[in-house]
């Protein structure tokens, strides 16, 4: 007879439990196995707004076994218009006009309430307005009473095995062309909300409207004090009923200051607000549905970073931005104006980060011009709270790499370094690698526009590049194991701009590839129709 393995001590079968593909089979044969396998059930953990996620994370949280297991925590900052509270506004609403004059009297008959006169062919199934519904339920009441930021800062003192903090607002459609491998919200990881999404679009084969998203573009366009848009409360949401056929919002067409002196004697808010109002009445349909905030994931981050349980705990953090971006001039990543001068957060961040032990780094910042010139001083003390760095992922778009890392300050421990998407001073690129040759053994560059201090910007600089990695290698200071410099850019071209979603073009699509004793080789593009033949 074949000994049970239940004979075997606990760290056998600990070992063997997360080796198996179903923990839950596992638990529910007996209590032995049920305490044992229980860890593995959540090692990644969602928060969101959204009912589902936050009954989960509270069920979780509960038990001392489950929420003992957690080693990643992915704050999830996805939302949903509130401006649709009903299946005839959404009718109407998937089936605005594209060109802003036909919108424009669609939207005159919103403000007159004559929103029943506009007859709009719909081809949406009324499941995609139930599902979408059923989502919405309870999602902004979650977000006015801020019940995921409660949940988490009771949840905080059972988290003993939190390693990772993830910050997330990719989307939930499946149609979207950059699908995720990894991370959050990806094959290999996704909250309750987003398994019930994908599982009703799988079976409706095209995308449905108004999937959870949030888009973190800068919102305070024009307005003086941006206290506003740093609360937890602040939703810019684009799908508003209320804008006229001048473009003003219906509340300011009735001001009788506005009447008079043409808004001279409105208030910073109101002319926000009017501004606001007039550049969505001629943009693009899909700038209506962009639904924006900048700061309510990071004050749950803050949440986490301050927290005292959190001391030496955490070893990760990392942005998993959605690809999904509104247009041509947004990047993904964080709202660049979390780091304004207005900003509360840069000082916060850094001592956060200061008191926990993070060795891996990633950060992807998006777009938000004009940039205050101040950013990269308040990024580099974000760095320099961050000495036992080992891995490195930072794509910043509008920024320099290096007015944000410090060139002057060595982590001794660095080893892994991807610079993605951003401007590259090559005389800041040799100084950072020759500090840190000792340590570096895996180096990517790719999607960066590359200048120099003298500011000619004509010249292609990847040689150059080239030649000091052979250099440093034969000089004996880099011992590289792994490395590729891909897609380099140099000349003018939009400041806002993300290489990596859109390219800079065939004469710019290079990569090397490292190949071991200090030997790079050009990688060969295969051909786009010999592609389609494989």
């Amino acid at each position: 007879m074949a000994p049970s393995l239940l004979l075997c001590p606990d760290e056998v079968i600990d070992s063997i439990v997360k080796l198996l593909p179903n923990v839950k089979a596992a638990r529910e044969t007996c209590k032995r196995l049920n305490r044992i396998a229980s860890p593995y059930l959540f090692p990644v953990l969602y928060i969101s707004c959204h009912q589902l996620d936050l009954d989960v994370f509270r069920m979780v949280s509960k038990n001392p076994l489950l929420i003992g297991g957690v080693r990643e925590l992915v704050i999830d900052d996805t939302t949903l218009p509130v401006s649709i509270p009903d299946w005839p506004t959404y009718e109407k609403v998937v089936s605005l006009p594209e060109y802003p004059a036909e919108r424009r009297f669609v939207l005159e008959l919103a403000v007159s309430e004559h929103w029943s006169d506009w007859s709009a062919e719909c081809d949406e199934p009324k499941e995609h307005w139930e599902l979408f519904d059923s989502i919405l339920k309870g999602h902004h009441e979650n977000r006015l009473a801020r019940a995921d930021y409660h949940a988490l800062k009771q949840a905080l003192p059972y988290l003993k095995r939190l390693r990772s903090l993830v910050l997330t607002n990719r989307t939930a459609n499946k149609h979207i062309a950059h699908g995720f491998q990894e991370g959050a919200q990806s094959l290999e990881s996704s909250s309750p909300i987003f398994k019930f999404w994908r599982r009703f679009e799988s079976k409706a084969h095209y995308r449905v409207p108004f999937a959870p998203r949030c888009d973190w573009v800068p919102t305070g366009q024009g307005l003086l004090d941006k206290t506003p848009i740093y609360g937890m409360d602040w939703l810019d949401d684009r799908l508003n009923n209320n804008i006229t056929l001048c473009g003003v919002p219906n509340s300011l067409a009735a001001s009788h200051a506005f009447e008079i002196n043409h808004g001279q004697d409105l208030t910073d808010w109101d002319l926000f607000l009017y501004e606001r109002a007039e550049r969505l009445d001629r943009a693009n349909i899909n700038e209506l549905f962009v639904l924006a905030r900048e700061a309510r994931v990071i004050h749950l981050a803050l949440l986490v970073l301050e927290g005292q349980t959190m001391l030496s705990q955490l070893t990760e953090f990392r942005v998993d931005a959605t690809l999904d971006v509104p247009k041509i001039d947004c990047s993904p990543g964080l709202a660049i104006t979390v780091l304004d001068k207005q900003s509360p957060f840069p000082t916060r961040l850094a001592k956060g980060f200061g008191t926990t032990n993070i060795t891996k780094f990633n950060l992807t910042l998006g777009t938000g011009l004009p940039l205050d010139v101040g950013v990269g001083d308040r990024l580099r003390t974000v760095f320099e709270s961050m000495p036992h760095l080992e891995e490195l992922f930072f794509e910043p778009h509008d920024i320099h790499h290096f007015s944000a890392i410090p060139t002057e300050k060595t982590f001794p421990r660095l080893r892994k370094v991807t610079l993605s998407c951003g401007l590259m001073q090559l005389e800041q690129l040799f100084k950072f690698l020759q500090s840190h040759a000792p340590t570096l053994k895996i180096l990517v560059i790719e999607h960066c526009k590359i200048t120099r201090e003298s500011g000619n910007d004509s010249q292609d600089f990847l040689p150059m590049l080239m030649s000091e990695l052979r250099f440093l290698y034969r000089d004996g200071a880099l011992k590289l194991e792994n490395g590729s410099i891909s897609k380099l850019f140099h000349g003018p071209m939009p400041d806002t701009y993300c290489g990596r979603l859109y390219g800079f073009g065939l004469e710019h699509s290079e990569t090397w590839d490292y190949k071991g004793n200090g030997v790079w080789d050009q990688r060969e593009e295969v051909d786009s129709e010999d592609d389609s033949d494989i």
